[in-house]
Parts: C-alpha cells; sequence; structure tokens
C-alpha cells in the first residue's frame, strides 16, 4: 500500500514539471519611475576666514572730577541705567564753600576800599578847585580811585571763578546709558583725571575683531561680513565700517570695526565671530537637501544620462547652514536628486521636475 502511494507522488511531480511554462511571468524587477526635483551641481565656493571679536559700544565715556575732594556719595552701581543730565556723584564742598566766604570778603572789602577812595577823590578835586592843594595831589588820588576799582574788579572775578566751581562738585552725567565700571566709592578722594564712574551706552553698537595682514587686502570698507554670536541662534549681517591701519607688531593683525544692520537684543560685551570672504576655491557645493545620511556616512543620488538614479558616497569638506563643499566624490555639473524620497531606490528611474543651481552660502 506505502508504495503504491509512493509511486502514485512521483508520477504527480513529474507530469507537474512537465507542464506547459507560463506565458506571462511575473517579472523579478521592481524598479520604478519617479518625478523628483533636480540640482546641478556647482563649482566654486568661498574662501573665508573667520575671527573672534565682540559687542561694543561706540559711546564708552570715562567719568571723572574736575576738582579734588572726597566723595560724599555715589548712589549707583554696575548695571543701573542713567539718563542724560542724572546726578552721578556728589563731592564734598566744604573748601569750594571756603572760598567763596573768602571771595566774598574780599569783594566786600575792595567795595569798602573803592567807596573810600572815591571820596577821598571828590574832597581832593574841591580842595584842588579852591586852590588848597597842588595838582599832583589830585594826580595821586585819581591813581588810588582807579586802584581800587581794579581791585574791586579782581575780587569779583575771583567770586565768580569760586562760585563756578561749586557746581563741579555735583557730576552729572553727559549720555544715557548703563554703568558699567565703579571706579571708587563714597568716601574716597577724586582727583582730576581719576575715573570715578564708566557709563557705556547700547545704542551705537558696532562688532570689533582683528584680521591679520594676509588677509587685509580682501577686505574693503563697506564689504558684507557674517556675524556669528554665541547667544543668537542666527547670524547677523554686518558691513565694514572702519579698518585700523595701524597692527601690533607682535601678531601682526589690524582692528576691524564692523557697522551691523540690526541691534535689537544686543548688548557690549556679547563674544562672537566675523566671516570675512577673502577668495574664492574650486570646490564643489551642494545643498544639505540633497544628502542621505547612511551610518555616519553621506551621499546622494546622481541621476546619470539614462536618467536613472545611482547612489553615490562622498567626502564632504567645509558646510555651512544650508550648504556643503564636496571634495571627492562628485563633478562639475553633475546632477543629483534634490530633497530624495524614502522610497527612492537604486537604479530607480527618475524624471526631472526642474533643474536648478545651487546658491553659494
Amino acid at each position: 500500500m506505502s508504495f503504491r502511494l509512493l509511486l502514485c507522488a512521483i508520477c504527480f511531480f513529474v507530469l507537474s514539471a512537465c507542464r506547459e511554462p507560463d506565458k506571462n511571468p511575473v517579472s523579478l524587477s521592481t524598479h520604478q519611475e519617479l518625478h523628483l526635483p533636480i540640482i546641478t551641481v556647482n563649482q566654486g565656493s568661498p574662501l573665508e576666514y573667520t575671527s573672534v571679536g565682540s559687542i561694543v559700544s561706540e559711546q564708552r565715556v570715562t567719568i571723572a572730577s574736575r576738582l579734588s575732594g572726597y566723595l560724599l556719595d555715589i548712589p549707583l552701581q554696575e548695571g543701573d541705567t542713567v539718563k542724560v543730565g542724572q546726578l552721578l556723584a556728589r563731592l564734598d564742598s566744604a573748601e569750594v564753600d571756603g572760598a567763596i566766604r573768602q571771595s566774598t570778603a574780599a569783594l566786600n572789602a575792595a567795595k569798602s576800599v573803592l567807596h573810600d577812595a572815591n571820596i577821598d577823590a571828590a574832597r581832593f578835586n574841591t580842595l584842588f578847585a579852591q586852590g588848597h592843594i597842588a595838582e599832583n595831589d589830585v594826580r595821586k588820588i585819581k591813581l588810588h580811585q582807579s586802584a581800587a576799582t581794579e581791585q574791586l574788579n579782581q575780587a569779583q572775578a575771583v567770586l565768580s571763578a569760586a562760585k563756578s566751581q561749586l557746581q563741579y562738585t555735583e557730576i552729572h552725567s553727559p549720555i544715557s546709558g548703563i554703568v558699567v565700571e565703579k571706579h571708587l566709592r563714597a568716601g574716597d578722594l577724586a582727583v582730576p583725571g581719576m575715573p570715578i564712574l564708566t557709563v557705556e551706552s547700547g545704542r551705537i553698537l558696532r562688532f570689533e575683531t582683528e584680521v591679520p595682514e594676509r588677509h587685509l587686502s580682501a577686505i574693503a570698507v563697506g564689504k558684507s561680513v557674517r556675524i556669528q554670536l554665541d547667544g543668537l541662534s542666527k547670524p547677523l549681517l554686518g558691513t565694514v565700517e572702519r579698518i585700523v591701519r595701524s597692527g601690533d607688531s607682535v601678531t601682526r593683525s589690524y582692528p576691524v570695526k564692523i557697522a551691523l544692520a540690526d541691534t535689537t537684543n544686543l548688548m557690549p560685551g556679547m563674544f562672537g565671530r566675523a566671516v570675512f570672504e577673502v577668495g574664492t576655491s574650486d570646490d564643489l557645493l551642494l545643498p544639505v537637501s540633497t544628502l542621505i545620511e547612511r551610518g555616519g556616512l553621506r551621499g546622494v543620488f546622481v541621476l546619470g544620462t539614462d536618467n536613472v538614479a545611482r547612489f553615490r558616497w562622498l567626502r564632504i569638506g567645509r558646510e555651512w547652514p544650508t550648504q556643503v563643499a564636496v571634495t571627492v566624490g562628485l563633478s562639475a555639473h553633475e546632477r543629483v536628486v534634490d530633497h530624495p524620497p524614502a522610497n527612492l531606490h537604486e537604479n530607480d528611474r527618475v524624471i526631472a521636475l526642474a533643474v536648478t543651481r545651487g546658491v553659494t552660502p
């Protein structure tokens, strides 16, 4: 019985193998046709030099006294905001007050002397008219009267000068800004030229950096600069405003001041980097939207003349926020797929939606 079953099974498989093949076999190829945007590889990328620097205020004022005296009060601390004309410090006015009192007394004495000289001159003129005194006596009294007048004028000038010093016992801010340094405290002796406070205005801000002499010829006033501050996520646009043509003899670098297009939310002292374009290279540029990352490596789908997509690994050089420079893996004017979808595979046929060129970063 088992022999018969085995014989039947063998016959079944033999007959099955002898069947006529299917006239419409299923194709093993699963390649698809996709309509996708295409980017043409662009050649020529900017050579850039990056230098560090910081935001500085164009209005930084060191406050000092015009008089010598002890500070009675400095009602401000670092970080306080001040306005134009606001009281910053007050000096002891005892010495100035004493000078004013002394000058006032000298003025009163000069007035008395002149008053007596005027009386004497009038009496001598009368006596001279009556023939009781000589003309030389009248001349002497007039000289005394003139000297008393000059003495009075001098006393008035000294008093005016003493009173003018009184205004300098109170120090007011010449600008609106922020107190960034407090050099002296109440009770300290202030002398002319010694800093008391430093006030910085936030209205006019610049980015200051230094550029080595080898790149100085590629930088000119009016040239655009990209500024990246550590405290901001987006770069700022700047313009070279001044190049100080006096370099450091040790570092061989020159100060460069950069005007900023937008100073909103900026503060003096913020650290950042200035990126100068100093030339061009032969690097190939690609938008980051064309890249596919696999296992830490990056590549693109290259479209051949037959419009078939083939994946190719790349070696990436310099990088920007929206573009990269390709050092190995591509040639100029080759076509790559932009924004490749997840269902794009090797040897898929691609119909170009548009052919565009990358933008130089």
